[in-house]
C-alpha cells in the first residue's frame, strides 16, 4: 500500500475517531445528560463491542447550552484483548460543542467549539509489514475507508470536515515496528475561523528530531450557501528528510532501503464552491538514496511539477512533468517518461506518457534496489529499444493499455520465442491482447529450445496474440511472413504456459527457395527437438536446395520429455542436395529428390545422385531408431568405382594409386546402427568390365580386365568375392578373391619385354627376352597378411655374364615372400641375388646381395636401401660385352632411385681387364639429396673419393690420393722404352656419344706411380659438349718441372681427332726423367717447352709416327750425358754428348760428366712421323756453339742432318789441325780458350753431315770456315 493510500487512510480514521467521540456524546445526551457518568459502564460496553478491543473511561460529563449539547471526557483508553493490553488509542481530555442549528442545516454533525488534548493513536507491525490493530481489535464498519477512489466521495469529507471547529494538542501517533518504533507529534492541531473565514494549521515532526517534517495551512471561505459551496485554498510543505526514520520502521526487511534523502515538497490546492478544482506539486530533493543488499542508487537533483484539475462535473486530469536527471544515460534516452498525463471520469481513467528507452529502464536494474526475482527477469529478457508513447487506463469497466514501440528486442525466455528489433503497435484489453508488428533487415527471432541459432530475418511481419485463461497464458502468432537467409517462410504459432498443466509449442511453417549449401541444413530445422542420432547424422553435412516445404511441429515444453512426446511432421524438396552416411563415408551429392521426416523417422527418396563420380539412382535413405538404411543402384567408370572404394573407412585402398578408363554397374545395400557402427550391414555387387587399368605406384599396366566382384560387410569382417581377369605384362592374369576364406591366388605368365617395359628398361631387352610363368597367393589372415610370389623363370632367357645368365630352358627359381602385417619383405633368385626389406620409423629399411652375403646379416642404422656386391672377380669385358647396347641414359635409376638408396658397395679381390687382373676394387657409393652421389674408392689400383652434385652446378669431382700407373700399363716383357711403348698405329677411334654427356668436372691425383717412383700432382679440368670434350686446364708436376696446357678431344665424321697443347716450365729437365724412371740424358737449370701436336683417334691413341705439331726448345745451364740405352734414343736429336764422342773430340779431362751447355734454343715441326728443325737448333757451349738442322725419321728411325761446330782459335794455330779431328788438338783449343778467354779472338767453324739410324748414325766431314 503507498503512503498516500497509509496517510490518507489514518486521517480518515483518526477523523473517524472524533466522530465517534462526537457520537458517544450524542448517545449519552440522547440517555440523559444529567446521568451521563452513570451510562459509563454502559458506554465502554458498547463501544468495546464495536471496537471490538477493551474500552475504559475514567469520567464522562454532559450538558446543554442554548440548545447545543457539549460533553467532556477524561483518560479515555481502548487497548486490545489478545491478552497483552496493547494499548490502542488514549486521550487524555476532550471536550466539544455541538452546534445543533448548524448540524440541522447542513445535515452533518458541525463541532462548534472542540477541544482535545493528549491524543496518541498506536499501530503494531505485522511480520507481512502492513499496520493495525492487534487481533481482534478493529474499527467499526462504518468507519472504514473504501478501496476504490470516489471524487465526490472525497468533496463529501473534505467539506464535513472543514465545517468543524476543532483545536488538538499534543496529538501523537505511535508505529510500533517489530524491532523499533517511530513517534510522529503533532504538537498543535487547529481548525477555527468565523462566518467569513475558517482557517486550519498544524504541523508534524518526528520525536526527537527538532525540524519539522510537514506542516500545512489551510483557508475556507463560506459560498452564497455557507459551507456547502465553500472556496478553500490549502499550502502543505514537507521535508524529505523526515523521512528517512520513518521509512526504516515502514520498509523494514524490504529489499529496498531510504538511506539518504534531502529536499522539501510543496503543495497547493483550491477548492470553489466546496468541490476540489486544482492541486499542483512542486517537487525539489537534491539527494536521495536507496539501495538494497548489493546495489545503492543516489540520485541527484530530482525536479518535477505536476497539476490535477477538475473537468467537468465528473471529469478531471493531471499531467506530471520532470527535469531530466543527473544519472539520466544521454546516449541511450530516458529509463522513465519525463512526461505523464492522467485523465478521468467517472470511474473510468486513461493515462499516457512520453517516450522512453527500454534498455535504459534495464540498465536501472543495476542500479536500481530492485527485488532479485524481478532483476533475474530482466536480465533473462534484457529488454531493448524505444517506446514512443504508452498509454493505459480503465474504460467502460476494464483494463486497456495501447503502446508504440520501435526497434524493441528482447531475449527468449522460459521457453517464450524472442528476437527484435521490430517496430509494433501494442492493444490490450483485460487479459488479452495482441502485437502487430514490422522487422527489418537486421530482426531476429530465437527459439531456444528449437533452433540452434537465432533465425536472423531480413524481413518480417505479423499479428500476435495473448490471452490469459485463468493461470494458463496463450500466445499466438498468425499471418508470419519473414524472409530468412533469402528463404520465404510464412506460418504461425500457438504456445501455451502456466498453469497445472506443462506448457506446449505448436509450430507450423512452410517455406521455399531455402539454400542449405552454403547454410548447413541443420541451421534450417528445429535440431533441438531431433534425437542425438538424428543431430549426429545432420552434423555430419546434410544440404542442398529446398525448393518448397513444409514443418508441423508440437512440443511439449517441460524436463525429462522423450523422442515419443513430440509430434513432427517435416517434407522438403530436395535439389542439388548433399546427404551423408556416416563418418568417415562417402556422401551422396547432386541430390534430388524428397526428405520427409514423421516423428524422429527420416526418410528420403534418390531419384539420382552421384558420389565421387559415381550415379546413384531409385535410392532410398531412411533413418529412424538410430538405424540408417541405403539402398539403390550405382553406376560409373572404374576410376569413379576407385575413389568410392577408397573413401569407404573399412577400404585399405588409395584411389589415387589407380587410373584406368571403363565402366562398371551394380547395387548398394546398407544398414548401419549410429549406436554402434560396428553391426554395419553392407553389401556392394558390380560387374567388371575395363579396358585398361593401371597401379600408377608401381606402373602396373592391367588391359582388358574383366568378371564380377561382390563385397560383403558383417559383423565388423569384410570381404571380397569373385573371379577377374586381366593381362599384365603382356601376358594372361587370373585373380580368385575369395577374402572371407582370407585369401586371393593368382596366376598368370609374363612375356620379359613387358616387364622390361614396365620398368622402364626397354634397351635392356639384350639381356632378358622370352616368357615365364608364375603364381602368387595373397593371404589375408587377421594378424597375418602375406604375399607370396614364386616362378622358376622357365622360358626366360638372362643375357648376363655368369653367374647371373641363365638360358631359356632351364630354371632358377624366384620367390618374394612379403610380411604386410609387419612390413617385411624377403625374396631371392637361385642363391645369385637376395634382397629383404622392413617398415623401419617413418620409412624403411632394404638390403640387397649380389653373389655373395652373409649368413645372418645385420640389419643396417638407419632408413633406405642398401646394395653390396661382393665377386671374386669382376671380367670388365664380359660386363661391357653384355651391357654395350645400352647407353648411359638406359641405365640411369630414375627418380626414385637415389632417394631409395642409401649406399651401394661393391667389392673385388681381381678387377679384370682384357684378361688381366689389373688388382682389388673396393668402391661405396652414397646417394646424397637430389641426385648428388658420392663414391669411396680404394684398392691396389687407386684411391680417393669421387663427388657428384648436379644441385651445386653439377660438376664432377675426382679426387685421389693416389693413382698407380704401373697397373694400367700394358705388360710387355720386349718393350724397348717408352717410345715402343706410344709409338703405336691403332685406328682411330669414334668419339662415342656418351662422353658428350658426360657432366662437367675435374680430376686431381695427389700421386701417380710408376715402377716404384712417383711424381704428381695431376690437376685436370673437362668440359663435355656433343662431339667435343676440353680437358683445360691440364696441369701435372714431374720432379722441377710442371707440365700445363690443355687437350681438345673432338669428332670428325666417324673417327674423331685429339689436339694437345703442352707447356714444360721449370728447372732440370733430368728430374722428370727420373720420376719417369727413365736414363737421365740431360741436366739443367731452366727449361721453357712449348708444343702444340694434333692426332687422329682418342687423347689415348697418341704416337710420333702420326702426330703433326711444332716444338719450341729453350734450355738453360746444363749437360747432355751420353747414355747408351734404348730410352735415350728419345733425346738423340739433341744428344750432342753422343755426337762429339762419335767425332773422337776427346774432351774427357774436362767433359767426363757430359757436354756442358749454356743454352739450347730451337723450333721444330711433326708431320708424317717425321721431325725437322725450323732453322738450327743453337746450343751454346762454354767452349764452343753447335748448331743442328735437318730431320728425324721417327716411323724408320733414322737421322739426316747436319751438325755445325764453331771452335775458337787464335792465329796462330792451324785450321788442319782442328780439321784433322785430332782429340789433342781439340782439348788444346778447349783449354786455350778457358784459360786465355778473349785472348782467343779468331774462330773457326766445321761442318759436319749426320746420317744413318739413330743408334749409329754416318759423320762425315763436310767444311770447315
Amino acid at each position: 500500500m503507498s503512503p498516500l493510500r497509509v496517510t490518507l487512510r489514518w486521517a480518515l480514521t483518526l477523523t473517524a475517531i472524533g466522530l465517534a467521540l462526537l457520537a458517544i456524546l450524542a448517545v449519552a445526551l440522547r440517555l440523559a445528560l444529567g446521568q451521563v457518568d452513570s451510562l459509563r459502564d454502559n458506554l465502554e460496553t458498547l463501544l468495546s463491542a464495536r471496537f471490538n478491543a477493551e474500552v475504559s473511561v475514567a469520567e464522562l460529563r454532559a450538558e446543554v447550552n442554548r440548545l447545543d449539547p457539549s460533553a467532556e471526557l477524561h483518560h479515555l483508553r481502548i487497548a486490545s484483548r489478545d491478552g497483552r493490553d496493547l494499548p490502542l488509542l488514549e486521550v487524555e481530555h476532550a471536550e466539544l460543542r455541538l452546534a445543533s442549528a448548524a448540524s440541522l442545516r447542513d445535515w452533518v454533525p458541525v463541532v462548534e467549539d472542540a477541544r482535545i488534548r493528549q491524543v496518541t493513536v498506536h499501530l503494531y507491525q505485522t511480520p507481512e509489514r502492513t499496520w493495525h490493530w492487534p487481533e481482534p481489535a478493529e474499527l467499526p464498519p462504518e468507519f472504514q475507508p473504501t478501496a476504490e477512489f470516489d471524487l465526490e466521495r472525497l468533496d463529501f469529507w473534505v467539506g464535513a470536515l472543514l465545517r468543524q471547529r476543532v483545536e488538538a494538542e499534543q496529538v501523537r501517533l505511535v508505529l510500533h515496528g517489530l524491532d523499533r518504533q517511530v513517534v510522529l507529534e503533532a504538537p498543535s492541531l487547529l481548525m477555527t475561523g468565523d462566518r467569513r473565514r475558517t482557517h486550519v494549521e498544524g504541523w508534524l515532526h518526528v520525536e526527537g528530531q527538532e525540524n519539522i517534517a510537514l506542516e500545512a495551512a489551510l483557508e475556507i471561505q463560506p459560498g452564497r450557501r455557507g459551507l456547502a459551496d465553500f472556496s478553500a485554498a490549502l499550502q502543505a510543505r514537507m521535508d524529505v528528510a523526515s523521512l528517512v526514520e520513518l521509512a526504516e520502521v515502514l520498509s523494514r526487511n524490504d529489499p529496498v532501503r531510504l538511506d539518504a534523502a534531502e529536499g522539501k515538497a510543496e503543495l497547493w490546492g483550491r477548492w470553489h464552491e466546496g468541490a476540489l478544482q486544482d492541486a499542483r506539486l512542486d517537487l525539489d530533493v537534491p539527494q536521495f538514496v536507496v539501495s538494497n543488499a548489493s546495489a545503492t542508487l543516489a540520485l541527484d537533483d530530482i525536479r518535477a511539477r505536476g497539476q490535477w484539475l477538475r473537468d467537468g462535473p465528473d471529469g478531471w486530469q493531471a499531467w506530471l512533468s520532470r527535469e531530466p536527471l543527473a544519472d539520466d544515460d544521454a546516449t541511450r534516452g530516458p529509463a522513465i517518461p519525463e512526461h505523464w498525463h492522467l485523465r478521468g471520469e467517472g470511474r473510468d481513467w486513461w493515462l499516457n506518457t512520453s517516450g522512453f528507452e527500454l534498455d535504459a529502464l534495464a540498465a536501472w536494474r543495476n542500479r536500481v534496489p530492485l527485488p532479485e526475482g524481478l532483476v533475474r527477469v530482466l536480465d533473462s529478457l534484457d529488454p531493448q529499444g524505444r517506446i514512443s508513447g504508452f498509454g493505459v487506463g480503465r474504460r467502460n469497466g476494464s483494463w486497456q493499455a495501447r503502446g508504440a514501440l520501435h526497434e524493441v528486442a528482447v531475449s527468449a525466455w522460459q521457453n517464450a520465442p524472442g528476437g527484435g528489433p521490430i517496430d509494433a503497435w501494442v492493444e490490450a484489453e483485460d487479459l488479452h491482447g495482441k502485437v502487430t508488428f514490422v522487422g527489418d533487415l537486421d530482426t531476429r527471432l530465437d527459439f531456444p529450445r528449437l533452433f540452434r541459432e537465432p533465425m536472423q530475418l531480413t524481413a518480417a511481419r505479423g499479428v500476435v496474440n495473448w490471452d490469459y485463461r485463468g493461470e494458463r497464458v496463450h500466445v499466438d502468432g498468425q499471418d508470419l511472413e519473414a524472409l530468412w537467409r533469402g528463404a520465404q517462410v510464412q506460418g504461425g504459432f500457438d504456445l501455451a504456459l502456466g498453469g497445472a498443466e506443462p506448457g506446449e509449442l505448436e509450430l507450423e511453417l512452410a517455406f521455399r527457395d531455402i539454400d542449405a549449401v552454403t547454410t548447413p541444413l541443420s541451421d534450417w530445422l528445429p535440431v533441438g527437438v531431433f534425437g542425438d542420432g538424428l543431430n549426429e547424422w545432420l552434423e555430419l553435412g546434410a544440404a542442398g536446395r529446398v525448393t518448397a516445404g513444409t514443418l508441423d511441429l508440437r512440443l511439449p515444453l517441460r524436463e525429462g520429455i522423450e523422442p515419443d512426446d513430440i509430434e513432427l511432421e517435416l517434407a522438403l524438396e530436395l535439389v542439388d542436395g548433399h546427404l551423408p552416411f556416416a563418418e568417415g563415408w562417402p556422401a551422396l551429392d547432386d541430390v534430388s529428390g524428397r526428405l520427409a521426416m514423421d516423428g524422429m523417422r527420416l526418410e528420403a527418396w534418390v531419384e539420382h545422385a552421384e558420389s565421387l563420380g559415381l550415379v546413384a539412382q531409385e535410392g532410398r535413405v531412411s533413418l529412424a531408431d538410430q538405424m540408417l538404411d541405403v539402398v539403390g543402384k550405382l553406376a560409373g567408370s572404374s576410376e569413379a568405382v576407385l575413389d568410392y572404394l577408397a573413401a569407404l573407412p573399412f577400404f585399405d585402398l588409395d584411389s589415387s594409386d589407380f587410373s584406368g578408363s571403363g565402366a562398371l554397374a551394380g547395387e548398394l545395400a546398407l544398414a548401419l546402427p549410429l549406436d554402434d557402427p560396428e553391426a554395419l550391414r553392407l553389401d556392394i555387387e558390380a560387374d567388371v568390365d575395363v579396358p585398361a587399368l593401371v597401379y600408377l605406384p608401381l606402373d602396373i599396366r592391367m588391359h582388358s580386365v574383366n568378371g564380377a566382384l561382390a563385397y560383403r560387410q558383417r559383423d565388423g569382417q569384410g570381404g571380397v568375392d569373385g573371379v577377374l581377369g586381366a593381362r599384365v605384362f603382356g601376358g594372361p592374369l587370373r585373380a580368385e578373391f575369395d577374402t572371407r576364406e582370407q585369401g586371393v591366388d593368382f596366376s598368370g605368365r609374363a612375356l620379359a619385354s613387358g616387364l622390361l617395359s614396365w620398368a622402364g628398361l626397354d634397351a635392356a631387352a639384350p639381356i632378358l627376352d622370352g616368357v615365364f610363368p608364375y603364381t602368387a597367393r595373397l593371404d589375408l589372415a587377421e594378424g597375418a597378411t602375406r604375399l607370396r610370389f614364386d616362378s622358376d623363370l622357365s622360358g626366360l632367357a638372362i643375357h648376363l655374364p655368369a653367374p647371373f645368365g641363365k638360358a631359356a630352358a632351364g630354371s632358377a627359381p624366384l620367390f618374394v615372400d612379403a610380411d604386410l602385417e609387419n612390413g617385411v619383405i624377403e625374396g631371392e633368385l637361385a642363391e645369385r641375388l637376395r634382397l629383404r626389406w622392413r617398415e623401419w620409423g617413418a620409412g624403411g629399411q632394404g638390403q640387397a646381395w649380389l653373389e655373395q652375403w652373409s649368413a645372418a646379416p645385420a640389419w643396417p642404422d638407419g632408413s633406405g636401401w642398401e646394395v653390396e656386391w661382393r665377386t671374386p672377380r669382376l671380367d670388365t669385358s664380359a660386363w661391357a660385352e653384355a651391357l654395350g647396347g645400352l647407353g648411359v641414359d638406359d641405365l640411369e635409376l630414375g627418380d626414385a632411385g637415389p632417394d631409395a638408396l642409401r649406399v651401394v658397395r661393391f667389392t673385388t679381390p681381381c678387377l679384370d681387364v682384357m684378361q688381366r687382373c689389373l688388382g682389388s676394387a673396393y668402391v661405396s657409393a652414397y646417394p646424397w639429396s637430389g641426385d648428388d652421389w658420392r663414391l669411396d674408392v680404394d684398392g691396389s689400383l687407386l684411391e680417393g673419393r669421387v663427388d657428384y652434385r648436379p644441385a651445386a652446378g653439377g660438376e664432377l669431382d675426382v679426387a685421389l690420393v693416389r693413382l698407380n700407373l704401373d697397373a694400367l700399363a700394358p705388360e710387355q716383357a720386349d718393350a724397348e722404352g717408352l717410345l715402343d711403348e706410344i709409338a703405336l698405329a691403332p685406328s682411330p677411334a669414334a668419339f662415342p656419344d656418351w662422353v658428350g654427356e658426360l657432366p662437367d668436372g675435374r680430376l686431381r691425383v695427389a700421386s701417380l706411380l710408376h715402377e716404384g717412383k712417383s711424381f704428381g700432382p695431376l690437376t685436370a679440368r673437362w668440359r663435355a659438349s656433343p662431339g667435343s670434350l676440353q680437358v683445360a686446364p691440364l696441369g701435372l708436376t714431374l720432379g722441377r718441372v710442371s707440365a700445363r696446357g690443355e687437350i681438345d678431344w673432338e669428332a670428325t665424321g666417324d673417327a674423331s681427332l685429339t689436339r694437345a697443347r703442352l707447356a714444360l716450365d721449370g728447372g732440370d729437365l733430368g728430374t722428370a726423367l727420373e720420376r719417369l724412371d727413365q736414363p737421365i740424358a740431360i741436366s739443367n737449370s731452366t727449361t721453357r717447352v712449348r708444343s702444340q701436336l694434333a692426332w687422329p683417334g682418342a687423347p689415348w691413341q697418341f704416337g710420333l709416327d702420326r702426330s703433326r705439331g711444332s716444338l719450341d726448345i729453350d734450355l738453360r745451364d746444363g749437360r747432355f750425358r751420353y747414355l747408351d740405352s734404348p730410352s735415350a734414343r728419345l733425346v738423340g736429336l739433341l744428344n750432342f754428348d753422343n755426337l762429339l764422342r762419335r767425332l773422337r773430340l776427346d774432351f774427357s779431362d774436362v767433359t767426363g760428366q757430359g757436354t756442358a751447355f749454356d743454352s739450347v734454343i730451337g723450333n721444330a715441326t711433326l708431320y708424317g712421323g717425321i721431325l725437322e728443325t725450323r732453322g738450327p737448333v743453337v746450343v751454346e757451349a762454354p767452349a764452343t756453339r753447335f748448331t743442328l738442322d735437318g730431320q728425324v725419321d721417327l716411323a724408320r728411325r733414322e737421322l739426316d742432318q747436319r751438325l755445325g761446330v764453331t771452335v775458337p782459335v787464335s792465329q796462330n794455330l792451324p785450321l788442319a789441325a782442328v780439321a784433322a779431328g785430332a782429340p789433342v788438338v781439340g782439348g788444346a783449343l778447349f783449354i786455350a780458350h778457358r784459360l786465355f778467354g778473349g785472348a782467343i779472338d779468331r774462330a773457326t767453324q766445321i761442318h759436319y753431315r749426320v746420317r744413318g739410324p739413330w743408334t749409329s748414325p754416318q759423320i762425315t766431314l763436310e767444311g770447315a770456315e
